[in-house]
Formats: C-alpha cells, structure tokens, sequence
C-alpha cells in the first residue's frame, strides 16, 4: 500500500511575458487605447481591470492542469464544471442503433438537457443510449448519459472537417486524433481528427485495424460485428486485405479492358472530344443535364482521377463535387475520392470511424453551452458526428494488481488528520484491508471493473482540466475559503500557489 500527498502540474508551455501581452492587447481593444502599450505596461493595465471587475477580458487565455487527488476530490470538480469542455445547444446527439435500416433519432443536446429537468420526460432521459467511441477498437459503441451540464455562456468556437462535419464548442474541448485526445487549442487546419461515419464492413481503416494491427481472427470480427463469416471475407477481399499482405496482379492490356489504349491516344481523344469539337457540347451550361454533367466531369478528369486523397488508394477512384452541384466542374470544386470515401463522406451518422482533415477553426463569439458525463469506460461522445471527449482516470479498465501500478493500492492522504491521530491509523487500517481484499478477489479471477467496488474514495486519481483566467479566479475563490471542503481546499491553494508565482498581476490578490 502506497500513500502521498496530492499534487498540481501545470502542463501548458508557460510565458507569463507573452500572456500578459496578450491579455493588454485585448483589454486595450475594449477601451480603444491600443497607443497606450508600453514595454512595461501591461501588469499596472492588468491589474487596473481587475480591480474594476472587468474580468471577460482575461477570457482569451486557458491553462491546463494535472491534478491527483482523491475520488472525492474529483467528483467536487466535475459538479463545478468550471474544468468542463462544453458544446453549443444545437449540436446533435445522435441515438445508436446497430440495425443499418434503422435511422437514428437526432436531438439537440439542449433538447435533451430540457429533458433531464422536465418529470414526464425523465425516464426518456434515463433509457437514452446514444454514441461513444471504443478507443481499442475504433468502432462507435452505444453507452448511457450519466449526467448532462447548462455551463452558462462561454467563448465558443467553430471546427470545420473536409467532409463537412462541423462543431462549435470551446476551446478546451477534446478530440480523438491518432495521437491521442488533444484540445481545440491544440489543432490546427490541416491535422487529422476522428469522426463518426461508415459502418464497419465498409470501413476499410477499421478493418484494417483491427484484421491487421490487433490481429483478430475471421470469426473473432466477425462476432464483434454481427455478421457472417463469408460477409466478412467478402469485405476483407474488397479491400485486399490479407494476411499476411501480398501483392495484387497487375491488370494487362487488351481490347475492351482497362489499358487497351496508351497514355498518348487517350490524350488524343481527349483533345478531339473536348469542348465544341464533342456532339454533346452545349454553350448554356443550364441546359446541361445530370447524366451530362456526370459525363462532363469524367472526360475532364479521367486522366488525373487516378488516386484517393483521402486515403491513397489506387481502386474505384470517383469524382466528388464540394457544393454537390455536378454541374460545377472547375478544379476548386472538384475532389477525387475512392467509392468506400465518398459515400462515407455523405453518411455522418453510420457505425464506424474514420479519420477527417480539419479545415477550418474560427472564433464565432459567445454562446449557452452543455456538456455531457457519460458512463464508464468511454468518457466521449459523438456530437455532430465529430467524437469529442472529458475524463479522468477510470478504475473500469485499471487493473491495480497489474505490474504498471506496482502490484499496489495508491491512496492519498487525508489532510485533516495527523500520522499520530487514532482516526488516521483506523483510515489507514482501512485502506490496508481494502487493498488486500482487492487483491484477493482479481486472484480469484474477478474483473477489474467488478472488483473495483470496494474501491473508496481515498483511492489516488488523476484528472486533466482547463479553465480560463477568469474561471480559475472564480474557482479559487470559492475552493480556497476556509469553509471549502479540507480536501478540495488542499488541492485549491497548491494551484494557487502555481498561479501567484506564475502570474502574480492576475491573482496575488486571492486572499485564502
């Protein structure tokens, strides 16, 4: 058995220099000063506003921390929701079904936190199952709303993906990359994030996945997903996926199959059927038809329509339009995606992942917004078919008898009691017994997450949160009170003790 004390780490890249910068920048746009900056003038500035109470200015910057604690302690900090990552109100919830004719229910997560308040709609409330992502697998698996938060009005801003996908939501919202969760502020136009999307037997990334890199067999996939082994095979086949991975026979020329013509005379053809020279050409592109507009797009892209770019492949390479208007077919408009891509793109809410290409990120101002808690073991959810994320440490999955935690319990210390106290060597009794019964019960083959009922709250967790500037004075305002819980209280006063050395123009005058 292990105890320690609990600690704070702040884990942002700190430039308390550049922050205040920033923070005079912006407070100095609100009061049209901006010729006041100086070298030297932004901490006599800081401190001016928030004497004044015009705290929404130090909004603009967040930080993150690395807290480990207590259960309890944790729990005290979720039902604050000043460390949540909150959406917007008209961001769809989509329900789960894994029935492919079955469409889903699509609701509002503000329709869905009136719900939780309204007595008739509480057992609608109760029975809702909705999406959340399986991190091993890559699949999207159903799993239940243990709680959903109003965090009143924030900053809010708008992520945009390739296939059309958008989220507005703050800037300490997670997402799923192949790096592992990272925050808005953490991405960038052109970095790749998860989003919810094809079913599996025609998601060639997740069975690439789980065939290839987890190393399932046939009838093991073919369980996980519901189907038959011969489907399966038929699916693998369609992608070329074996095992172990071998070379495809190249296609030979011949008359009437692919590679009957070289480069050269299918450049003479094009050449000779293009424009006013083809019997279909029209000068009123309105009077274009449909199939003509198809036709058109495919002689003018044939020769360059050669692979994914999306996913690379060489195979079935189809022409997707932006603005799906096939009519418009300049080179802005125009994408070349494999078949298994392009319907996936026009499909947000089938059982499946893939990977999307952020686009944009814009700030879009200030909105209502809400969060989620869901069920144990995946802390995420699909929100506008974009798989977004808040957690801490969950004792489902952790095996505590495992070599990664020493084969030990870590609890943390209770602060209100010295080694010498009686209560303290009955807790730590306590604690001693608990350890060895779970220790017990994993022997006797119980799974983790049913031996982690004895678990107590002492148990040591960590949990990742961000708050802005403004938040996190509110929040030590309240947490560091000698009324606060002693526990709470201990955790408050080591974040401000981070803060006032860090930034001691902003909260030196945080008086515990």
């Amino acid at each position: 058995m292990k105890i320690i004390e609990p600690s704070v780490e702040l884990v942002d890249d700190f430039d308390a220099a550049a922050i205040m910068r920033k923070l005079e920048r912006a407070g100095r746009v609100c009061y049209k000063s901006e010729g006041n900056i100086k070298p030297d003038s932004a901490e006599k500035f800081i401190r001016g506003i928030i004497k004044r109470g015009h705290e929404s200015v130090i909004e603009h910057v967040s930080l993150s921390f690395k807290i480990v604690c207590d259960r309890g302690v944790t729990h005290e900090l979720v039902r604050h929701r000043l460390a949540s990552y909150c959406i917007t109100g008209d961001t769809i919830i989509s329900s789960y079904s894994s029935k492919k004719r079955v469409t889903p229910k699509k609701r509002s997560i503000e329709t869905i936190y009136n719900w939780s308040l309204d007595p008739k709609c509480h057992a609608a409330f109760q029975q809702l199952i909705i999406r959340s992502f399986d991190e091993q697998t890559h699949s999207v698996v159903p799993n239940k709303i243990k709680k959903i938060f109003f965090n009143g009005v924030q900053d809010v801003f708008e992520i945009t993906t390739e296939s059309g996908r958008n989220l507005k939501c703050t800037d300490g919202h997670r997402f799923f990359t192949d790096e592992g969760w990272k925050t808005l502020a953490e991405l960038n136009p052109g970095d790749f994030i998860y989003v919810n999307g094809l079913p599996s037997l025609e998601n060639e990334e997740w069975l690439k996945h789980n065939y290839l890199v987890l190393n399932k067999t046939r009838r093991q996939l073919a369980e996980q997903i519901g189907c038959s082994e011969t489907a399966l095979y038929k699916a693998l086949k369609k992608f070329g996926i074996t095992k172990p991975l071998s070379d495809r026979p190249n296609r030979h020329a011949g008359h009437g199959v692919k590679g009957m013509f070289s480069d050269e005379q299918r450049e003479d053809i094009r050449k000779r059927m293009t424009g006013s020279n083809n019997h279909r050409y029209l000068k009123n592109r309105d009077d274009l038809s449909l199939t003509g507009a198809y036709g058109e797009a495919g002689r003018k892209f044939s020769l360059i329509a050669t692979r994914c770019e999306f996913c690379g492949t060489c195979e079935n390479v189809e022409i997707h339009h932006m603005d799906k208007n096939p009519k418009n077919n300049t080179v802005a408009n125009v994408k070349f995606l494999c078949s298994k891509c392009h319907h996936l793109w026009h499909h947000h809410y089938a059982i499946g992942a893939f990977k999307d290409k952020v686009q944009t990120i814009n700030y879009v101002g200030r909105e209502k917004v809400y969060d989620l808690e869901m069920d144990t073991p995946h802390h995420n959810y699909v929100a506008n078919g974009i798989i977004v994320h808040n957690s801490q440490e969950s004792t489902r999955y952790c095996d505590y008898g495992a070599g990664k935690f020493g084969g030990e319990l870590t609890f943390i210390k209770p602060c209100f009691w010295s080694e010498d106290d009686d209560a303290f060597k009955l807790w730590s009794a306590t604690m001693a017994l608990i350890e060895r019964n779970y220790l017990a019960m994993r022997a006797t083959g119980a799974r983790p997450e049913l031996a982690r009922s004895i678990l107590p709250n002492s148990l040591k967790t960590e949990i990742f949160v961000t708050m802005n500037l403004r938040e996190l004075r509110h929040f030590l305002k309240l947490r560091t009170s000698p009324k606060a819980h002693p526990q709470m209280r201990q955790v408050a006063l080591k974040i401000l003790d981070v803060l006032t050395e860090k930034l001691p123009a902003i909260f030196d005058d945080i008086k515990p």
